[in-house]
């Protein structure tokens, strides 16, 4: 199971790490411009859960493999995004991507640390959408999470958290839970991306 969390981070990071890099050649920034952002946005989300569930060292310290794929998925996608105009809401499907992946991961790393069911639904979503907020507001634009033009995001992994703790009291076993965290959160931001569904928002002054 250690490898399979392992592999599903390395993923998570590379594909938030591609947003970022998207988000860089939006701005015009340059390429180290580019890497910085990449790496923040593929790494800040893990390492908001393990400091605050007190993982030490830092995953990412302890094991640079997940920086060197931030870095590559990095250059990778900003070196793409220069020279190819990418399809529209490129930017939101690699979040729908990265913030199912992170909450699965997220979810079944807390349990397993045996941090309260509820605390690691909440703690899994700050971290699934914690690199999109740091890659954001680095970028100085209003973080997705925040926009109220932006379809349903932190619920989606609210909702995949709370699916995660439903499989497992079900009594499904093995990676079951973990991947119907990663396919409902999945599902729930996909379908707000088709069909702009979001919640209510407040009137403003």
């Amino acid at each position: 199971m250690e490898a399979t969390l392992f592999v599903l981070g390395l993923i998570g990071a590379g594909v938030f790490a591609a947003s970022g890099a998207v988000v860089a050649n939006e701005e015009r920034f340059d390429l180290i411009g580019a890497v910085f952002l990449s790496v923040v946005a593929g790494l800040g989300g893990g390492t908001i859960v393990d400091l605050v569930s007190g993982v030490e060292p830092v995953r990412w310290v302890a094991d640079s493999t997940p920086l060197w794929i931030a870095i590559g998925a990095g250059v990778a996608a900003f070196l793409t995004a220069r020279s190819a105009r990418l399809p529209e809401k490129t930017l939101n499907w690699l979040d729908a991507a990265g913030l199912a992946l992170f909450t699965a991961e997220g979810m079944e790393r807390l349990i397993g640390l045996g941090i309260n069911p509820a605390t690691a639904v909440f703690l899994a979503s700050i971290g699934a959408s914690g690199g999109g907020i740091l890659r954001d507001t680095l970028a100085n634009r209003q973080p997705l999470i925040f926009s109220p033009q932006t379809e349903l995001y932190v619920t989606a992994a609210l909702a995949g958290g709370v699916a995660y703790l439903a499989a497992d009291a079900l009594g499904a076993g093995g990676r079951w839970p973990m991947l119907t965290a990663l396919a409902v959160t999945f599902a729930v931001r996909a379908a707000g991306i088709v069909f702009k569904l979001r919640l209510i928002g407040g009137r403003g002054r």
